[in-house]
């Protein structure tokens, strides 16, 4: 995304040069995008959390003068149940997790998809603990949770890992579709590379003020109830309806 120059045509963002990893990068488009995060630490995502936790403790506030918010519940299927209540009443807000984190929240996973939040969750992609213990990469955890209805892209380095996040918060928000923005655990996350990171008025371009992208559901003025109970016609109904958020995916992507 941010690359300088084009056979000699200069960008009008071509990106702050600098040196990053995988997590720093996704940190750094984070805490100036989002207004709050939702995260329980495992390796090997747990320095993209610590790294927005700090940038909280120093108070930091987004590109739109919003003073980030970080909460640290109990289990990551609690993070993603407080991340679902934060995008259910309009927030932008994200996710850092890994292996077993991942596969606990699968049970939210669904109902964040199927209530159409546009919720971001940074995945340090890392193998599932079956006859050992292993916190190195694998795409067990990825792969466990494919069918819940979320977008699903894979950064294959540091300068993508951070263009993906302003990507995938463009199509989740475009689409009403949750997405998931994976990189390898360790390979990606912790590996140090040349990076372009995205200045700031690009960012702040290229996705928008939040409070005027992002439907806030949870409104005391217009109460709702959501999560009911639904028979099969209903049901049904529902879940053909929700095709209609994916077809726009596509499109969205290629421009």
């Amino acid at each position: 995304m941010n690359n300088g120059s084009s056979n000699g045509h200069a960008f009008p963002f071509p990106g702050i040069p600098t040196t990053s990893d995988g997590a720093g990068s996704v940190t750094w488009v984070e805490t100036h995008i989002t207004q709050g995060a939702c995260a329980y630490p495992i390796t090997s995502s747990t320095t993209m959390g610590t790294g927005y936790q700090t940038e909280v403790s120093n108070g930091k506030k987004n590109l739109w003068g919003d003073t980030l918010q970080f909460v640290q519940p109990e289990s990551e299927h609690s993070s993603a149940s407080t991340c679902e209540g934060f995008a259910l009443a309009g927030g932008r807000v994200t996710n850092f997790t890994s292996g077993q984190g991942l596969v606990l929240m699968k049970e939210v996973l669904y109902t964040i998809a199927g209530k159409r939040l546009p919720a971001v969750f940074h995945i340090g992609a890392r193998a599932m603990t079956s006859h050992s213990l292993n916190v190195h990469c694998g795409h067990d955890d990825v792969m466990a949770v494919a069918d819940t209805g979320w977008g699903i892209l894979f950064a294959r380095n540091a300068q993508e890992s951070g263009d993906l996040a302003l990507i995938c918060r463009r199509i989740a928000e475009e689409a009403e579709t949750p997405f998931l923005n994976v990189q390898d655990g360790f390979l990606t996350t912790h590996t140090i590379e040349n990076v372009r990171l995205p200045e700031t008025e690009f960012m702040r371009e290229f996705v928008g003020d939040p409070n005027e992208r992002i439907r806030c559901l949870f409104d005391t003025r217009k109460p709702l109830m959501s999560g009911v109970v639904q028979n099969q016609d209903s049901y049904m109904k529902g879940k053909v309806a929700q095709r209609d958020f994916y077809d726009r995916v596509p499109g969205i992507v290629q421009t």
